[in-house]
Order: C-alpha cells, then sequence, then structure tokens
C-alpha cells in the first residue's frame, strides 16, 4: 500500500502506480489543463472543468507524450493548481489530470492505540460501494483496514481519511483491484480520524500538457 499523507513521500511512495500512455475514452476531454513553465526547473499545472461527480484529481506525468505515466498526486476535487518543482534540467514533461469516480463506504471511526475493532455504523448501498468496514490496531502506531469488495471492474481503492477536526477527506492510500483489506502506519493526526474506502473509476482524462525544462 501506497502512503499519500507527507508530500514529501508522495513521490517516493507513488512511482509504482503508472499507467502506459493515454487512457483510452470515447468521450472529450472536459477537464482542460495547461502547464506553464515558472523557472527554468519549476512548472506549475493548472485546469478547470472537473466533472460534477469527480471525488478527487489524479495529477500524472512522464517524458514522453506515449510514454509511462507516473502518478504525483490525488489531489481535491475542487483543486485546479498543482506545482511540480526542482526537475531535471533539459528535459521533456507531459502532464495529464484524470478526474476520479465512484462510490466510497461509510466511514469508520478509528481512535489509536486501542484493542478495539472499529466498525461502521451503517453501510452505503451504492453499486460498487465497499461495505463491512472494519479498522483495528497494529501495533502502537499502524491500523488494518477491511471491507468486502463489491466491485467487479474498479481501477483499484482509495483510503480516505478525515483526521479529527479537519472538515474534508483526503486520499492518503492507494490500493490494488480486488483488494480486501491494506494497513499503514500512520501520522499522528492519523489515530483519531475517519476512515473510508473508495472503488474508484478513472474518468475522462484531460488533454496533454507539455514543457521543456531549460538549463539549471
Amino acid at each position: 500500500m501506497k502512503h499519500l499523507a507527507i508530500a514529501a513521500t508522495v513521490l517516493a511512495a507513488l512511482t509504482g502506480c503508472s499507467s502506459t500512455g493515454q487512457s483510452a475514452g470515447t468521450h472529450a476531454p472536459s477537464l482542460q489543463l495547461s502547464a506553464t513553465l515558472d523557472t527554468p526547473t519549476d512548472i506549475t499545472l493548472s485546469w478547470s472543468g472537473a466533472p460534477a461527480d469527480s471525488t478527487s484529481t489524479i495529477v500524472e506525468f512522464a517524458t514522453e507524450p506515449e510514454g509511462r505515466y507516473t502518478i504525483l498526486d490525488f489531489v481535491s476535487a475542487d483543486q485546479q493548481l498543482y506545482k511540480h518543482p526542482d526537475l531535471m534540467p533539459k528535459t521533456p514533461f507531459y502532464y495529464r489530470v484524470t478526474p476520479v469516480l465512484g462510490p466510497a463506504s461509510t466511514p469508520v471511526e478509528v481512535k489509536l492505540p486501542a484493542a478495539t475493532i472499529f466498525h461502521s455504523v451503517s453501510e452505503n448501498t451504492a453499486p460498487d460501494s465497499p461495505t463491512e468496514i472494519a479498522a483495528k490496531s497494529v501495533g502502537k502506531d499502524g491500523v488494518r483496514v477491511t471491507w468486502k469488495d463489491n466491485a467487479t471492474d474498479e481501477d483499484g481503492y482509495l483510503l480516505e481519511i478525515k483526521p479529527q477536526g479537519q472538515p474534508t477527506y483526503r486520499v492518503a492510500g492507494f490500493i490494488d483491484p480486488d483488494s480486501t483489506f491494506t494497513e499503514l502506519t500512520t501520522l499522528p493526526a492519523e489515530r483519531t480520524a475517519s476512515y473510508r474506502i473508495r472503488a474508484f473509476h478513472r474518468g475522462t482524462p484531460s488533454n496533454l500538457a507539455h514543457q521543456t525544462t531549460g538549463a539549471d
């Protein structure tokens, strides 16, 4: 499982979550993406047109237009800006953003450390939604989340966390399709938090945006 909670660990954690080329799609992209070279080695992405039913946005890059795309981050659906700094000089960079679609489970409230097994108090009856969500402590700072896999063609699962006192959920981890559990070592703010699992599908990706970095 890939933990996305600290910005410094996002790139290292997600370099394995890649796909080749542009995702297939029969519809014109609703997301319109542009890339600006702010300095010779810093690029800012901006986009608009996220679908109303998107729950977050995947930001990806490659160094060839039909190359292997690597996930940089999952950002909130209302975010429209992303900075990609300190890049390799004199290198082409291609970007795309893709909406995340699909139902989430009802949350399970977790307070660590505890010997208790935490359960959600209700179920989301939407088709493909994960159900039977449960969480328990693993060691001092770890948590294991389990669920029933009800989806048949998901692109994967997302672990979403809303720490106590925070207004919204954020993506904290990516799990492979057909999975029914995940474990992570929590950050201090994640020890008392709401956890939920989303069976996600990639929507239609944006256009490709391109910039080539300059000399360092």
